[in-house]
């Protein structure tokens, strides 16, 4: 295929889920004058489990595409977090400025007002919606298109896309999908604050017993409130007692929230990690989580799925043939996997020792910048290496 067709002709492109991930791939390619098909199997578009944070990078990228206001009006933003130890001690810390922008503000959202904005932008650009249509086979044909069958049509791509979630089928199908069991599960519900802490600050605390939780200010009266623990919990104890415990054992938390009850609706998930064998290659490429899944610490699926699919659309763009820009998106994919694989087992290894968490806390505590560095690395504003030199350099 060539760049005159890559760049003049009209591919046939097929993305299957219409979450952030395959909306944003529909806006670029669609923008780009492709005809592109968005299978989605649910009916409406729903409110997920997610940690409804968007970070300042995230933030910019909207910006700089130009789609900040019309995605986000209305939300509101996040000056940085809090970091809690184990033993309680509370760290302030605001996203750092950088060269790129004095001033990073995060954001938090309403994921299904987000996603339906979202998928309103791919369809003003051209993008056709198939909504309460399950996929239940995609096969690659001797002239290497794809053909999806999906409620028992046919349907042919000169590009497939999967944007179908960390529990990606299409990955699970071709077998290029590994499911790791780390053995944890994510709580998940909202609460509303019993103080008002003035502040638009996230909190992660570090917990005991190998728990943390992360607390998200959507508005005045909506926090929300996810808890990562042991999955092994879950035999012995309900959820509901699980999230009164943590209440329970911190002091700051027992000030905010009052014990949850039987009116309030709690989730829970697990496999909270996979991993990407094939990310590109031969027509098809996966964006967003089914592309990688990785333990949950930052709540930053959202910027990684409007990332990857600005990635795969440069890959494209810069691209001679599709199988170059299949090759280079992979590249560049594996790239930011890479760096956010050795932070994120950074972060785990620290989590499971509570005294190693402590020291860290009390050397943050030092140092305001220090502590804004270190969440300037959470909130993608650093990379990880350049973070930890400001931090010790502060």
């Amino acid at each position: 295929m060539s760049l005159a067709k890559l760049e003049n002709n009209k591919l046939k492109i097929g993305i299957v889920g219409a979450g952030p991930a395959g909306s944003m791939s529909a806006y670029f390619l669609a923008s780009q004058g492709h005809a592109v098909t968005l299978f989605e199997r649910k009916k409406e578009v729903e409110r997920k489990v997610c940690g409804e944070y968007l970070c300042p990078e995230g933030v910019r990228l909207l910006e700089e595409l130009n789609l900040f206001d019309r995605l986000c009006a209305g939300f509101e933003e996040l000056n940085g977090m809090v970091l809690v130890s184990p033993t309680n001690i509370s760290i302030p810390s605001y996203f750092p400025q950088t060269d790129k922008k004095k001033v990073n503000k995060g954001l938090s959202l309403n994921r299904k007002i987000f996603d339906q904005r979202l998928l309103g932008l791919a369809l003003e650009t051209g993008a056709v919606l198939l909504k309460d249509t399950t996929v239940t086979r995609v096969v690659q044909n001797t002239n290497q298109k794809w053909t999806v069958i999906a409620n028992e049509e046919n349907y042919e791509f000169d590009l497939l896309i999967a944007a179908d979630g960390r529990q990606s089928k299409i990955g699970h199908t071709l077998k290029h999908l590994k499911f790791i069991d780390t053995k944890r599960a994510a709580i998940h519900c909202y609460l509303s604050r019993k103080v008002d802490r003035g502040q638009r600050l996230g909190e992660m605390h570090i917990l005991n017993e190998n728990r943390y939780c992360g607390l998200d200010p959507i508005s005045d009266d909506e926090v929300n409130f996810s808890v990562v623990c042991d999955s092994k919990r879950l035999k012995k104890n309900t959820p509901q007692n699980i999230i009164n415990e943590v209440l329970a054992s911190s002091i700051r938390l027992n000030q905010m929230f009052d014990p949850v009850d039987d009116n309030t609706e709690i989730k829970v998930v697990t496999s909270l990690k996979n991993k990407n064998l094939y990310i590109a290659g031969n027509g098809l490429a996966y964006v967003g989580d089914a592309a990688g899944f990785i333990d949950p610490l930052t709540g930053e699926g959202i910027y990684n799925a409007l990332l990857t699919s600005k990635l795969l659309k440069e890959s494209i763009e810069q691209s001679e043939n599709m199988n170059h820009a299949l090759a280079l998106y992979k590249r560049k994919k594996n790239n930011l996997s890479f760096q956010k694989n050795i932070l994120n087992n950074f972060f785990q290894f620290l989590i499971k020792r509570p005294l190693l968490v402590n020291l860290t806390a009390v050397f943050l505590k030092k140092s305001q910048k220090r502590a804004n560095h270190f969440i300037g690395i959470i909130g993608n504003i650093h990379g990880p290496l350049t973070g930890f030199i400001k931090m010790l350099k502060a």
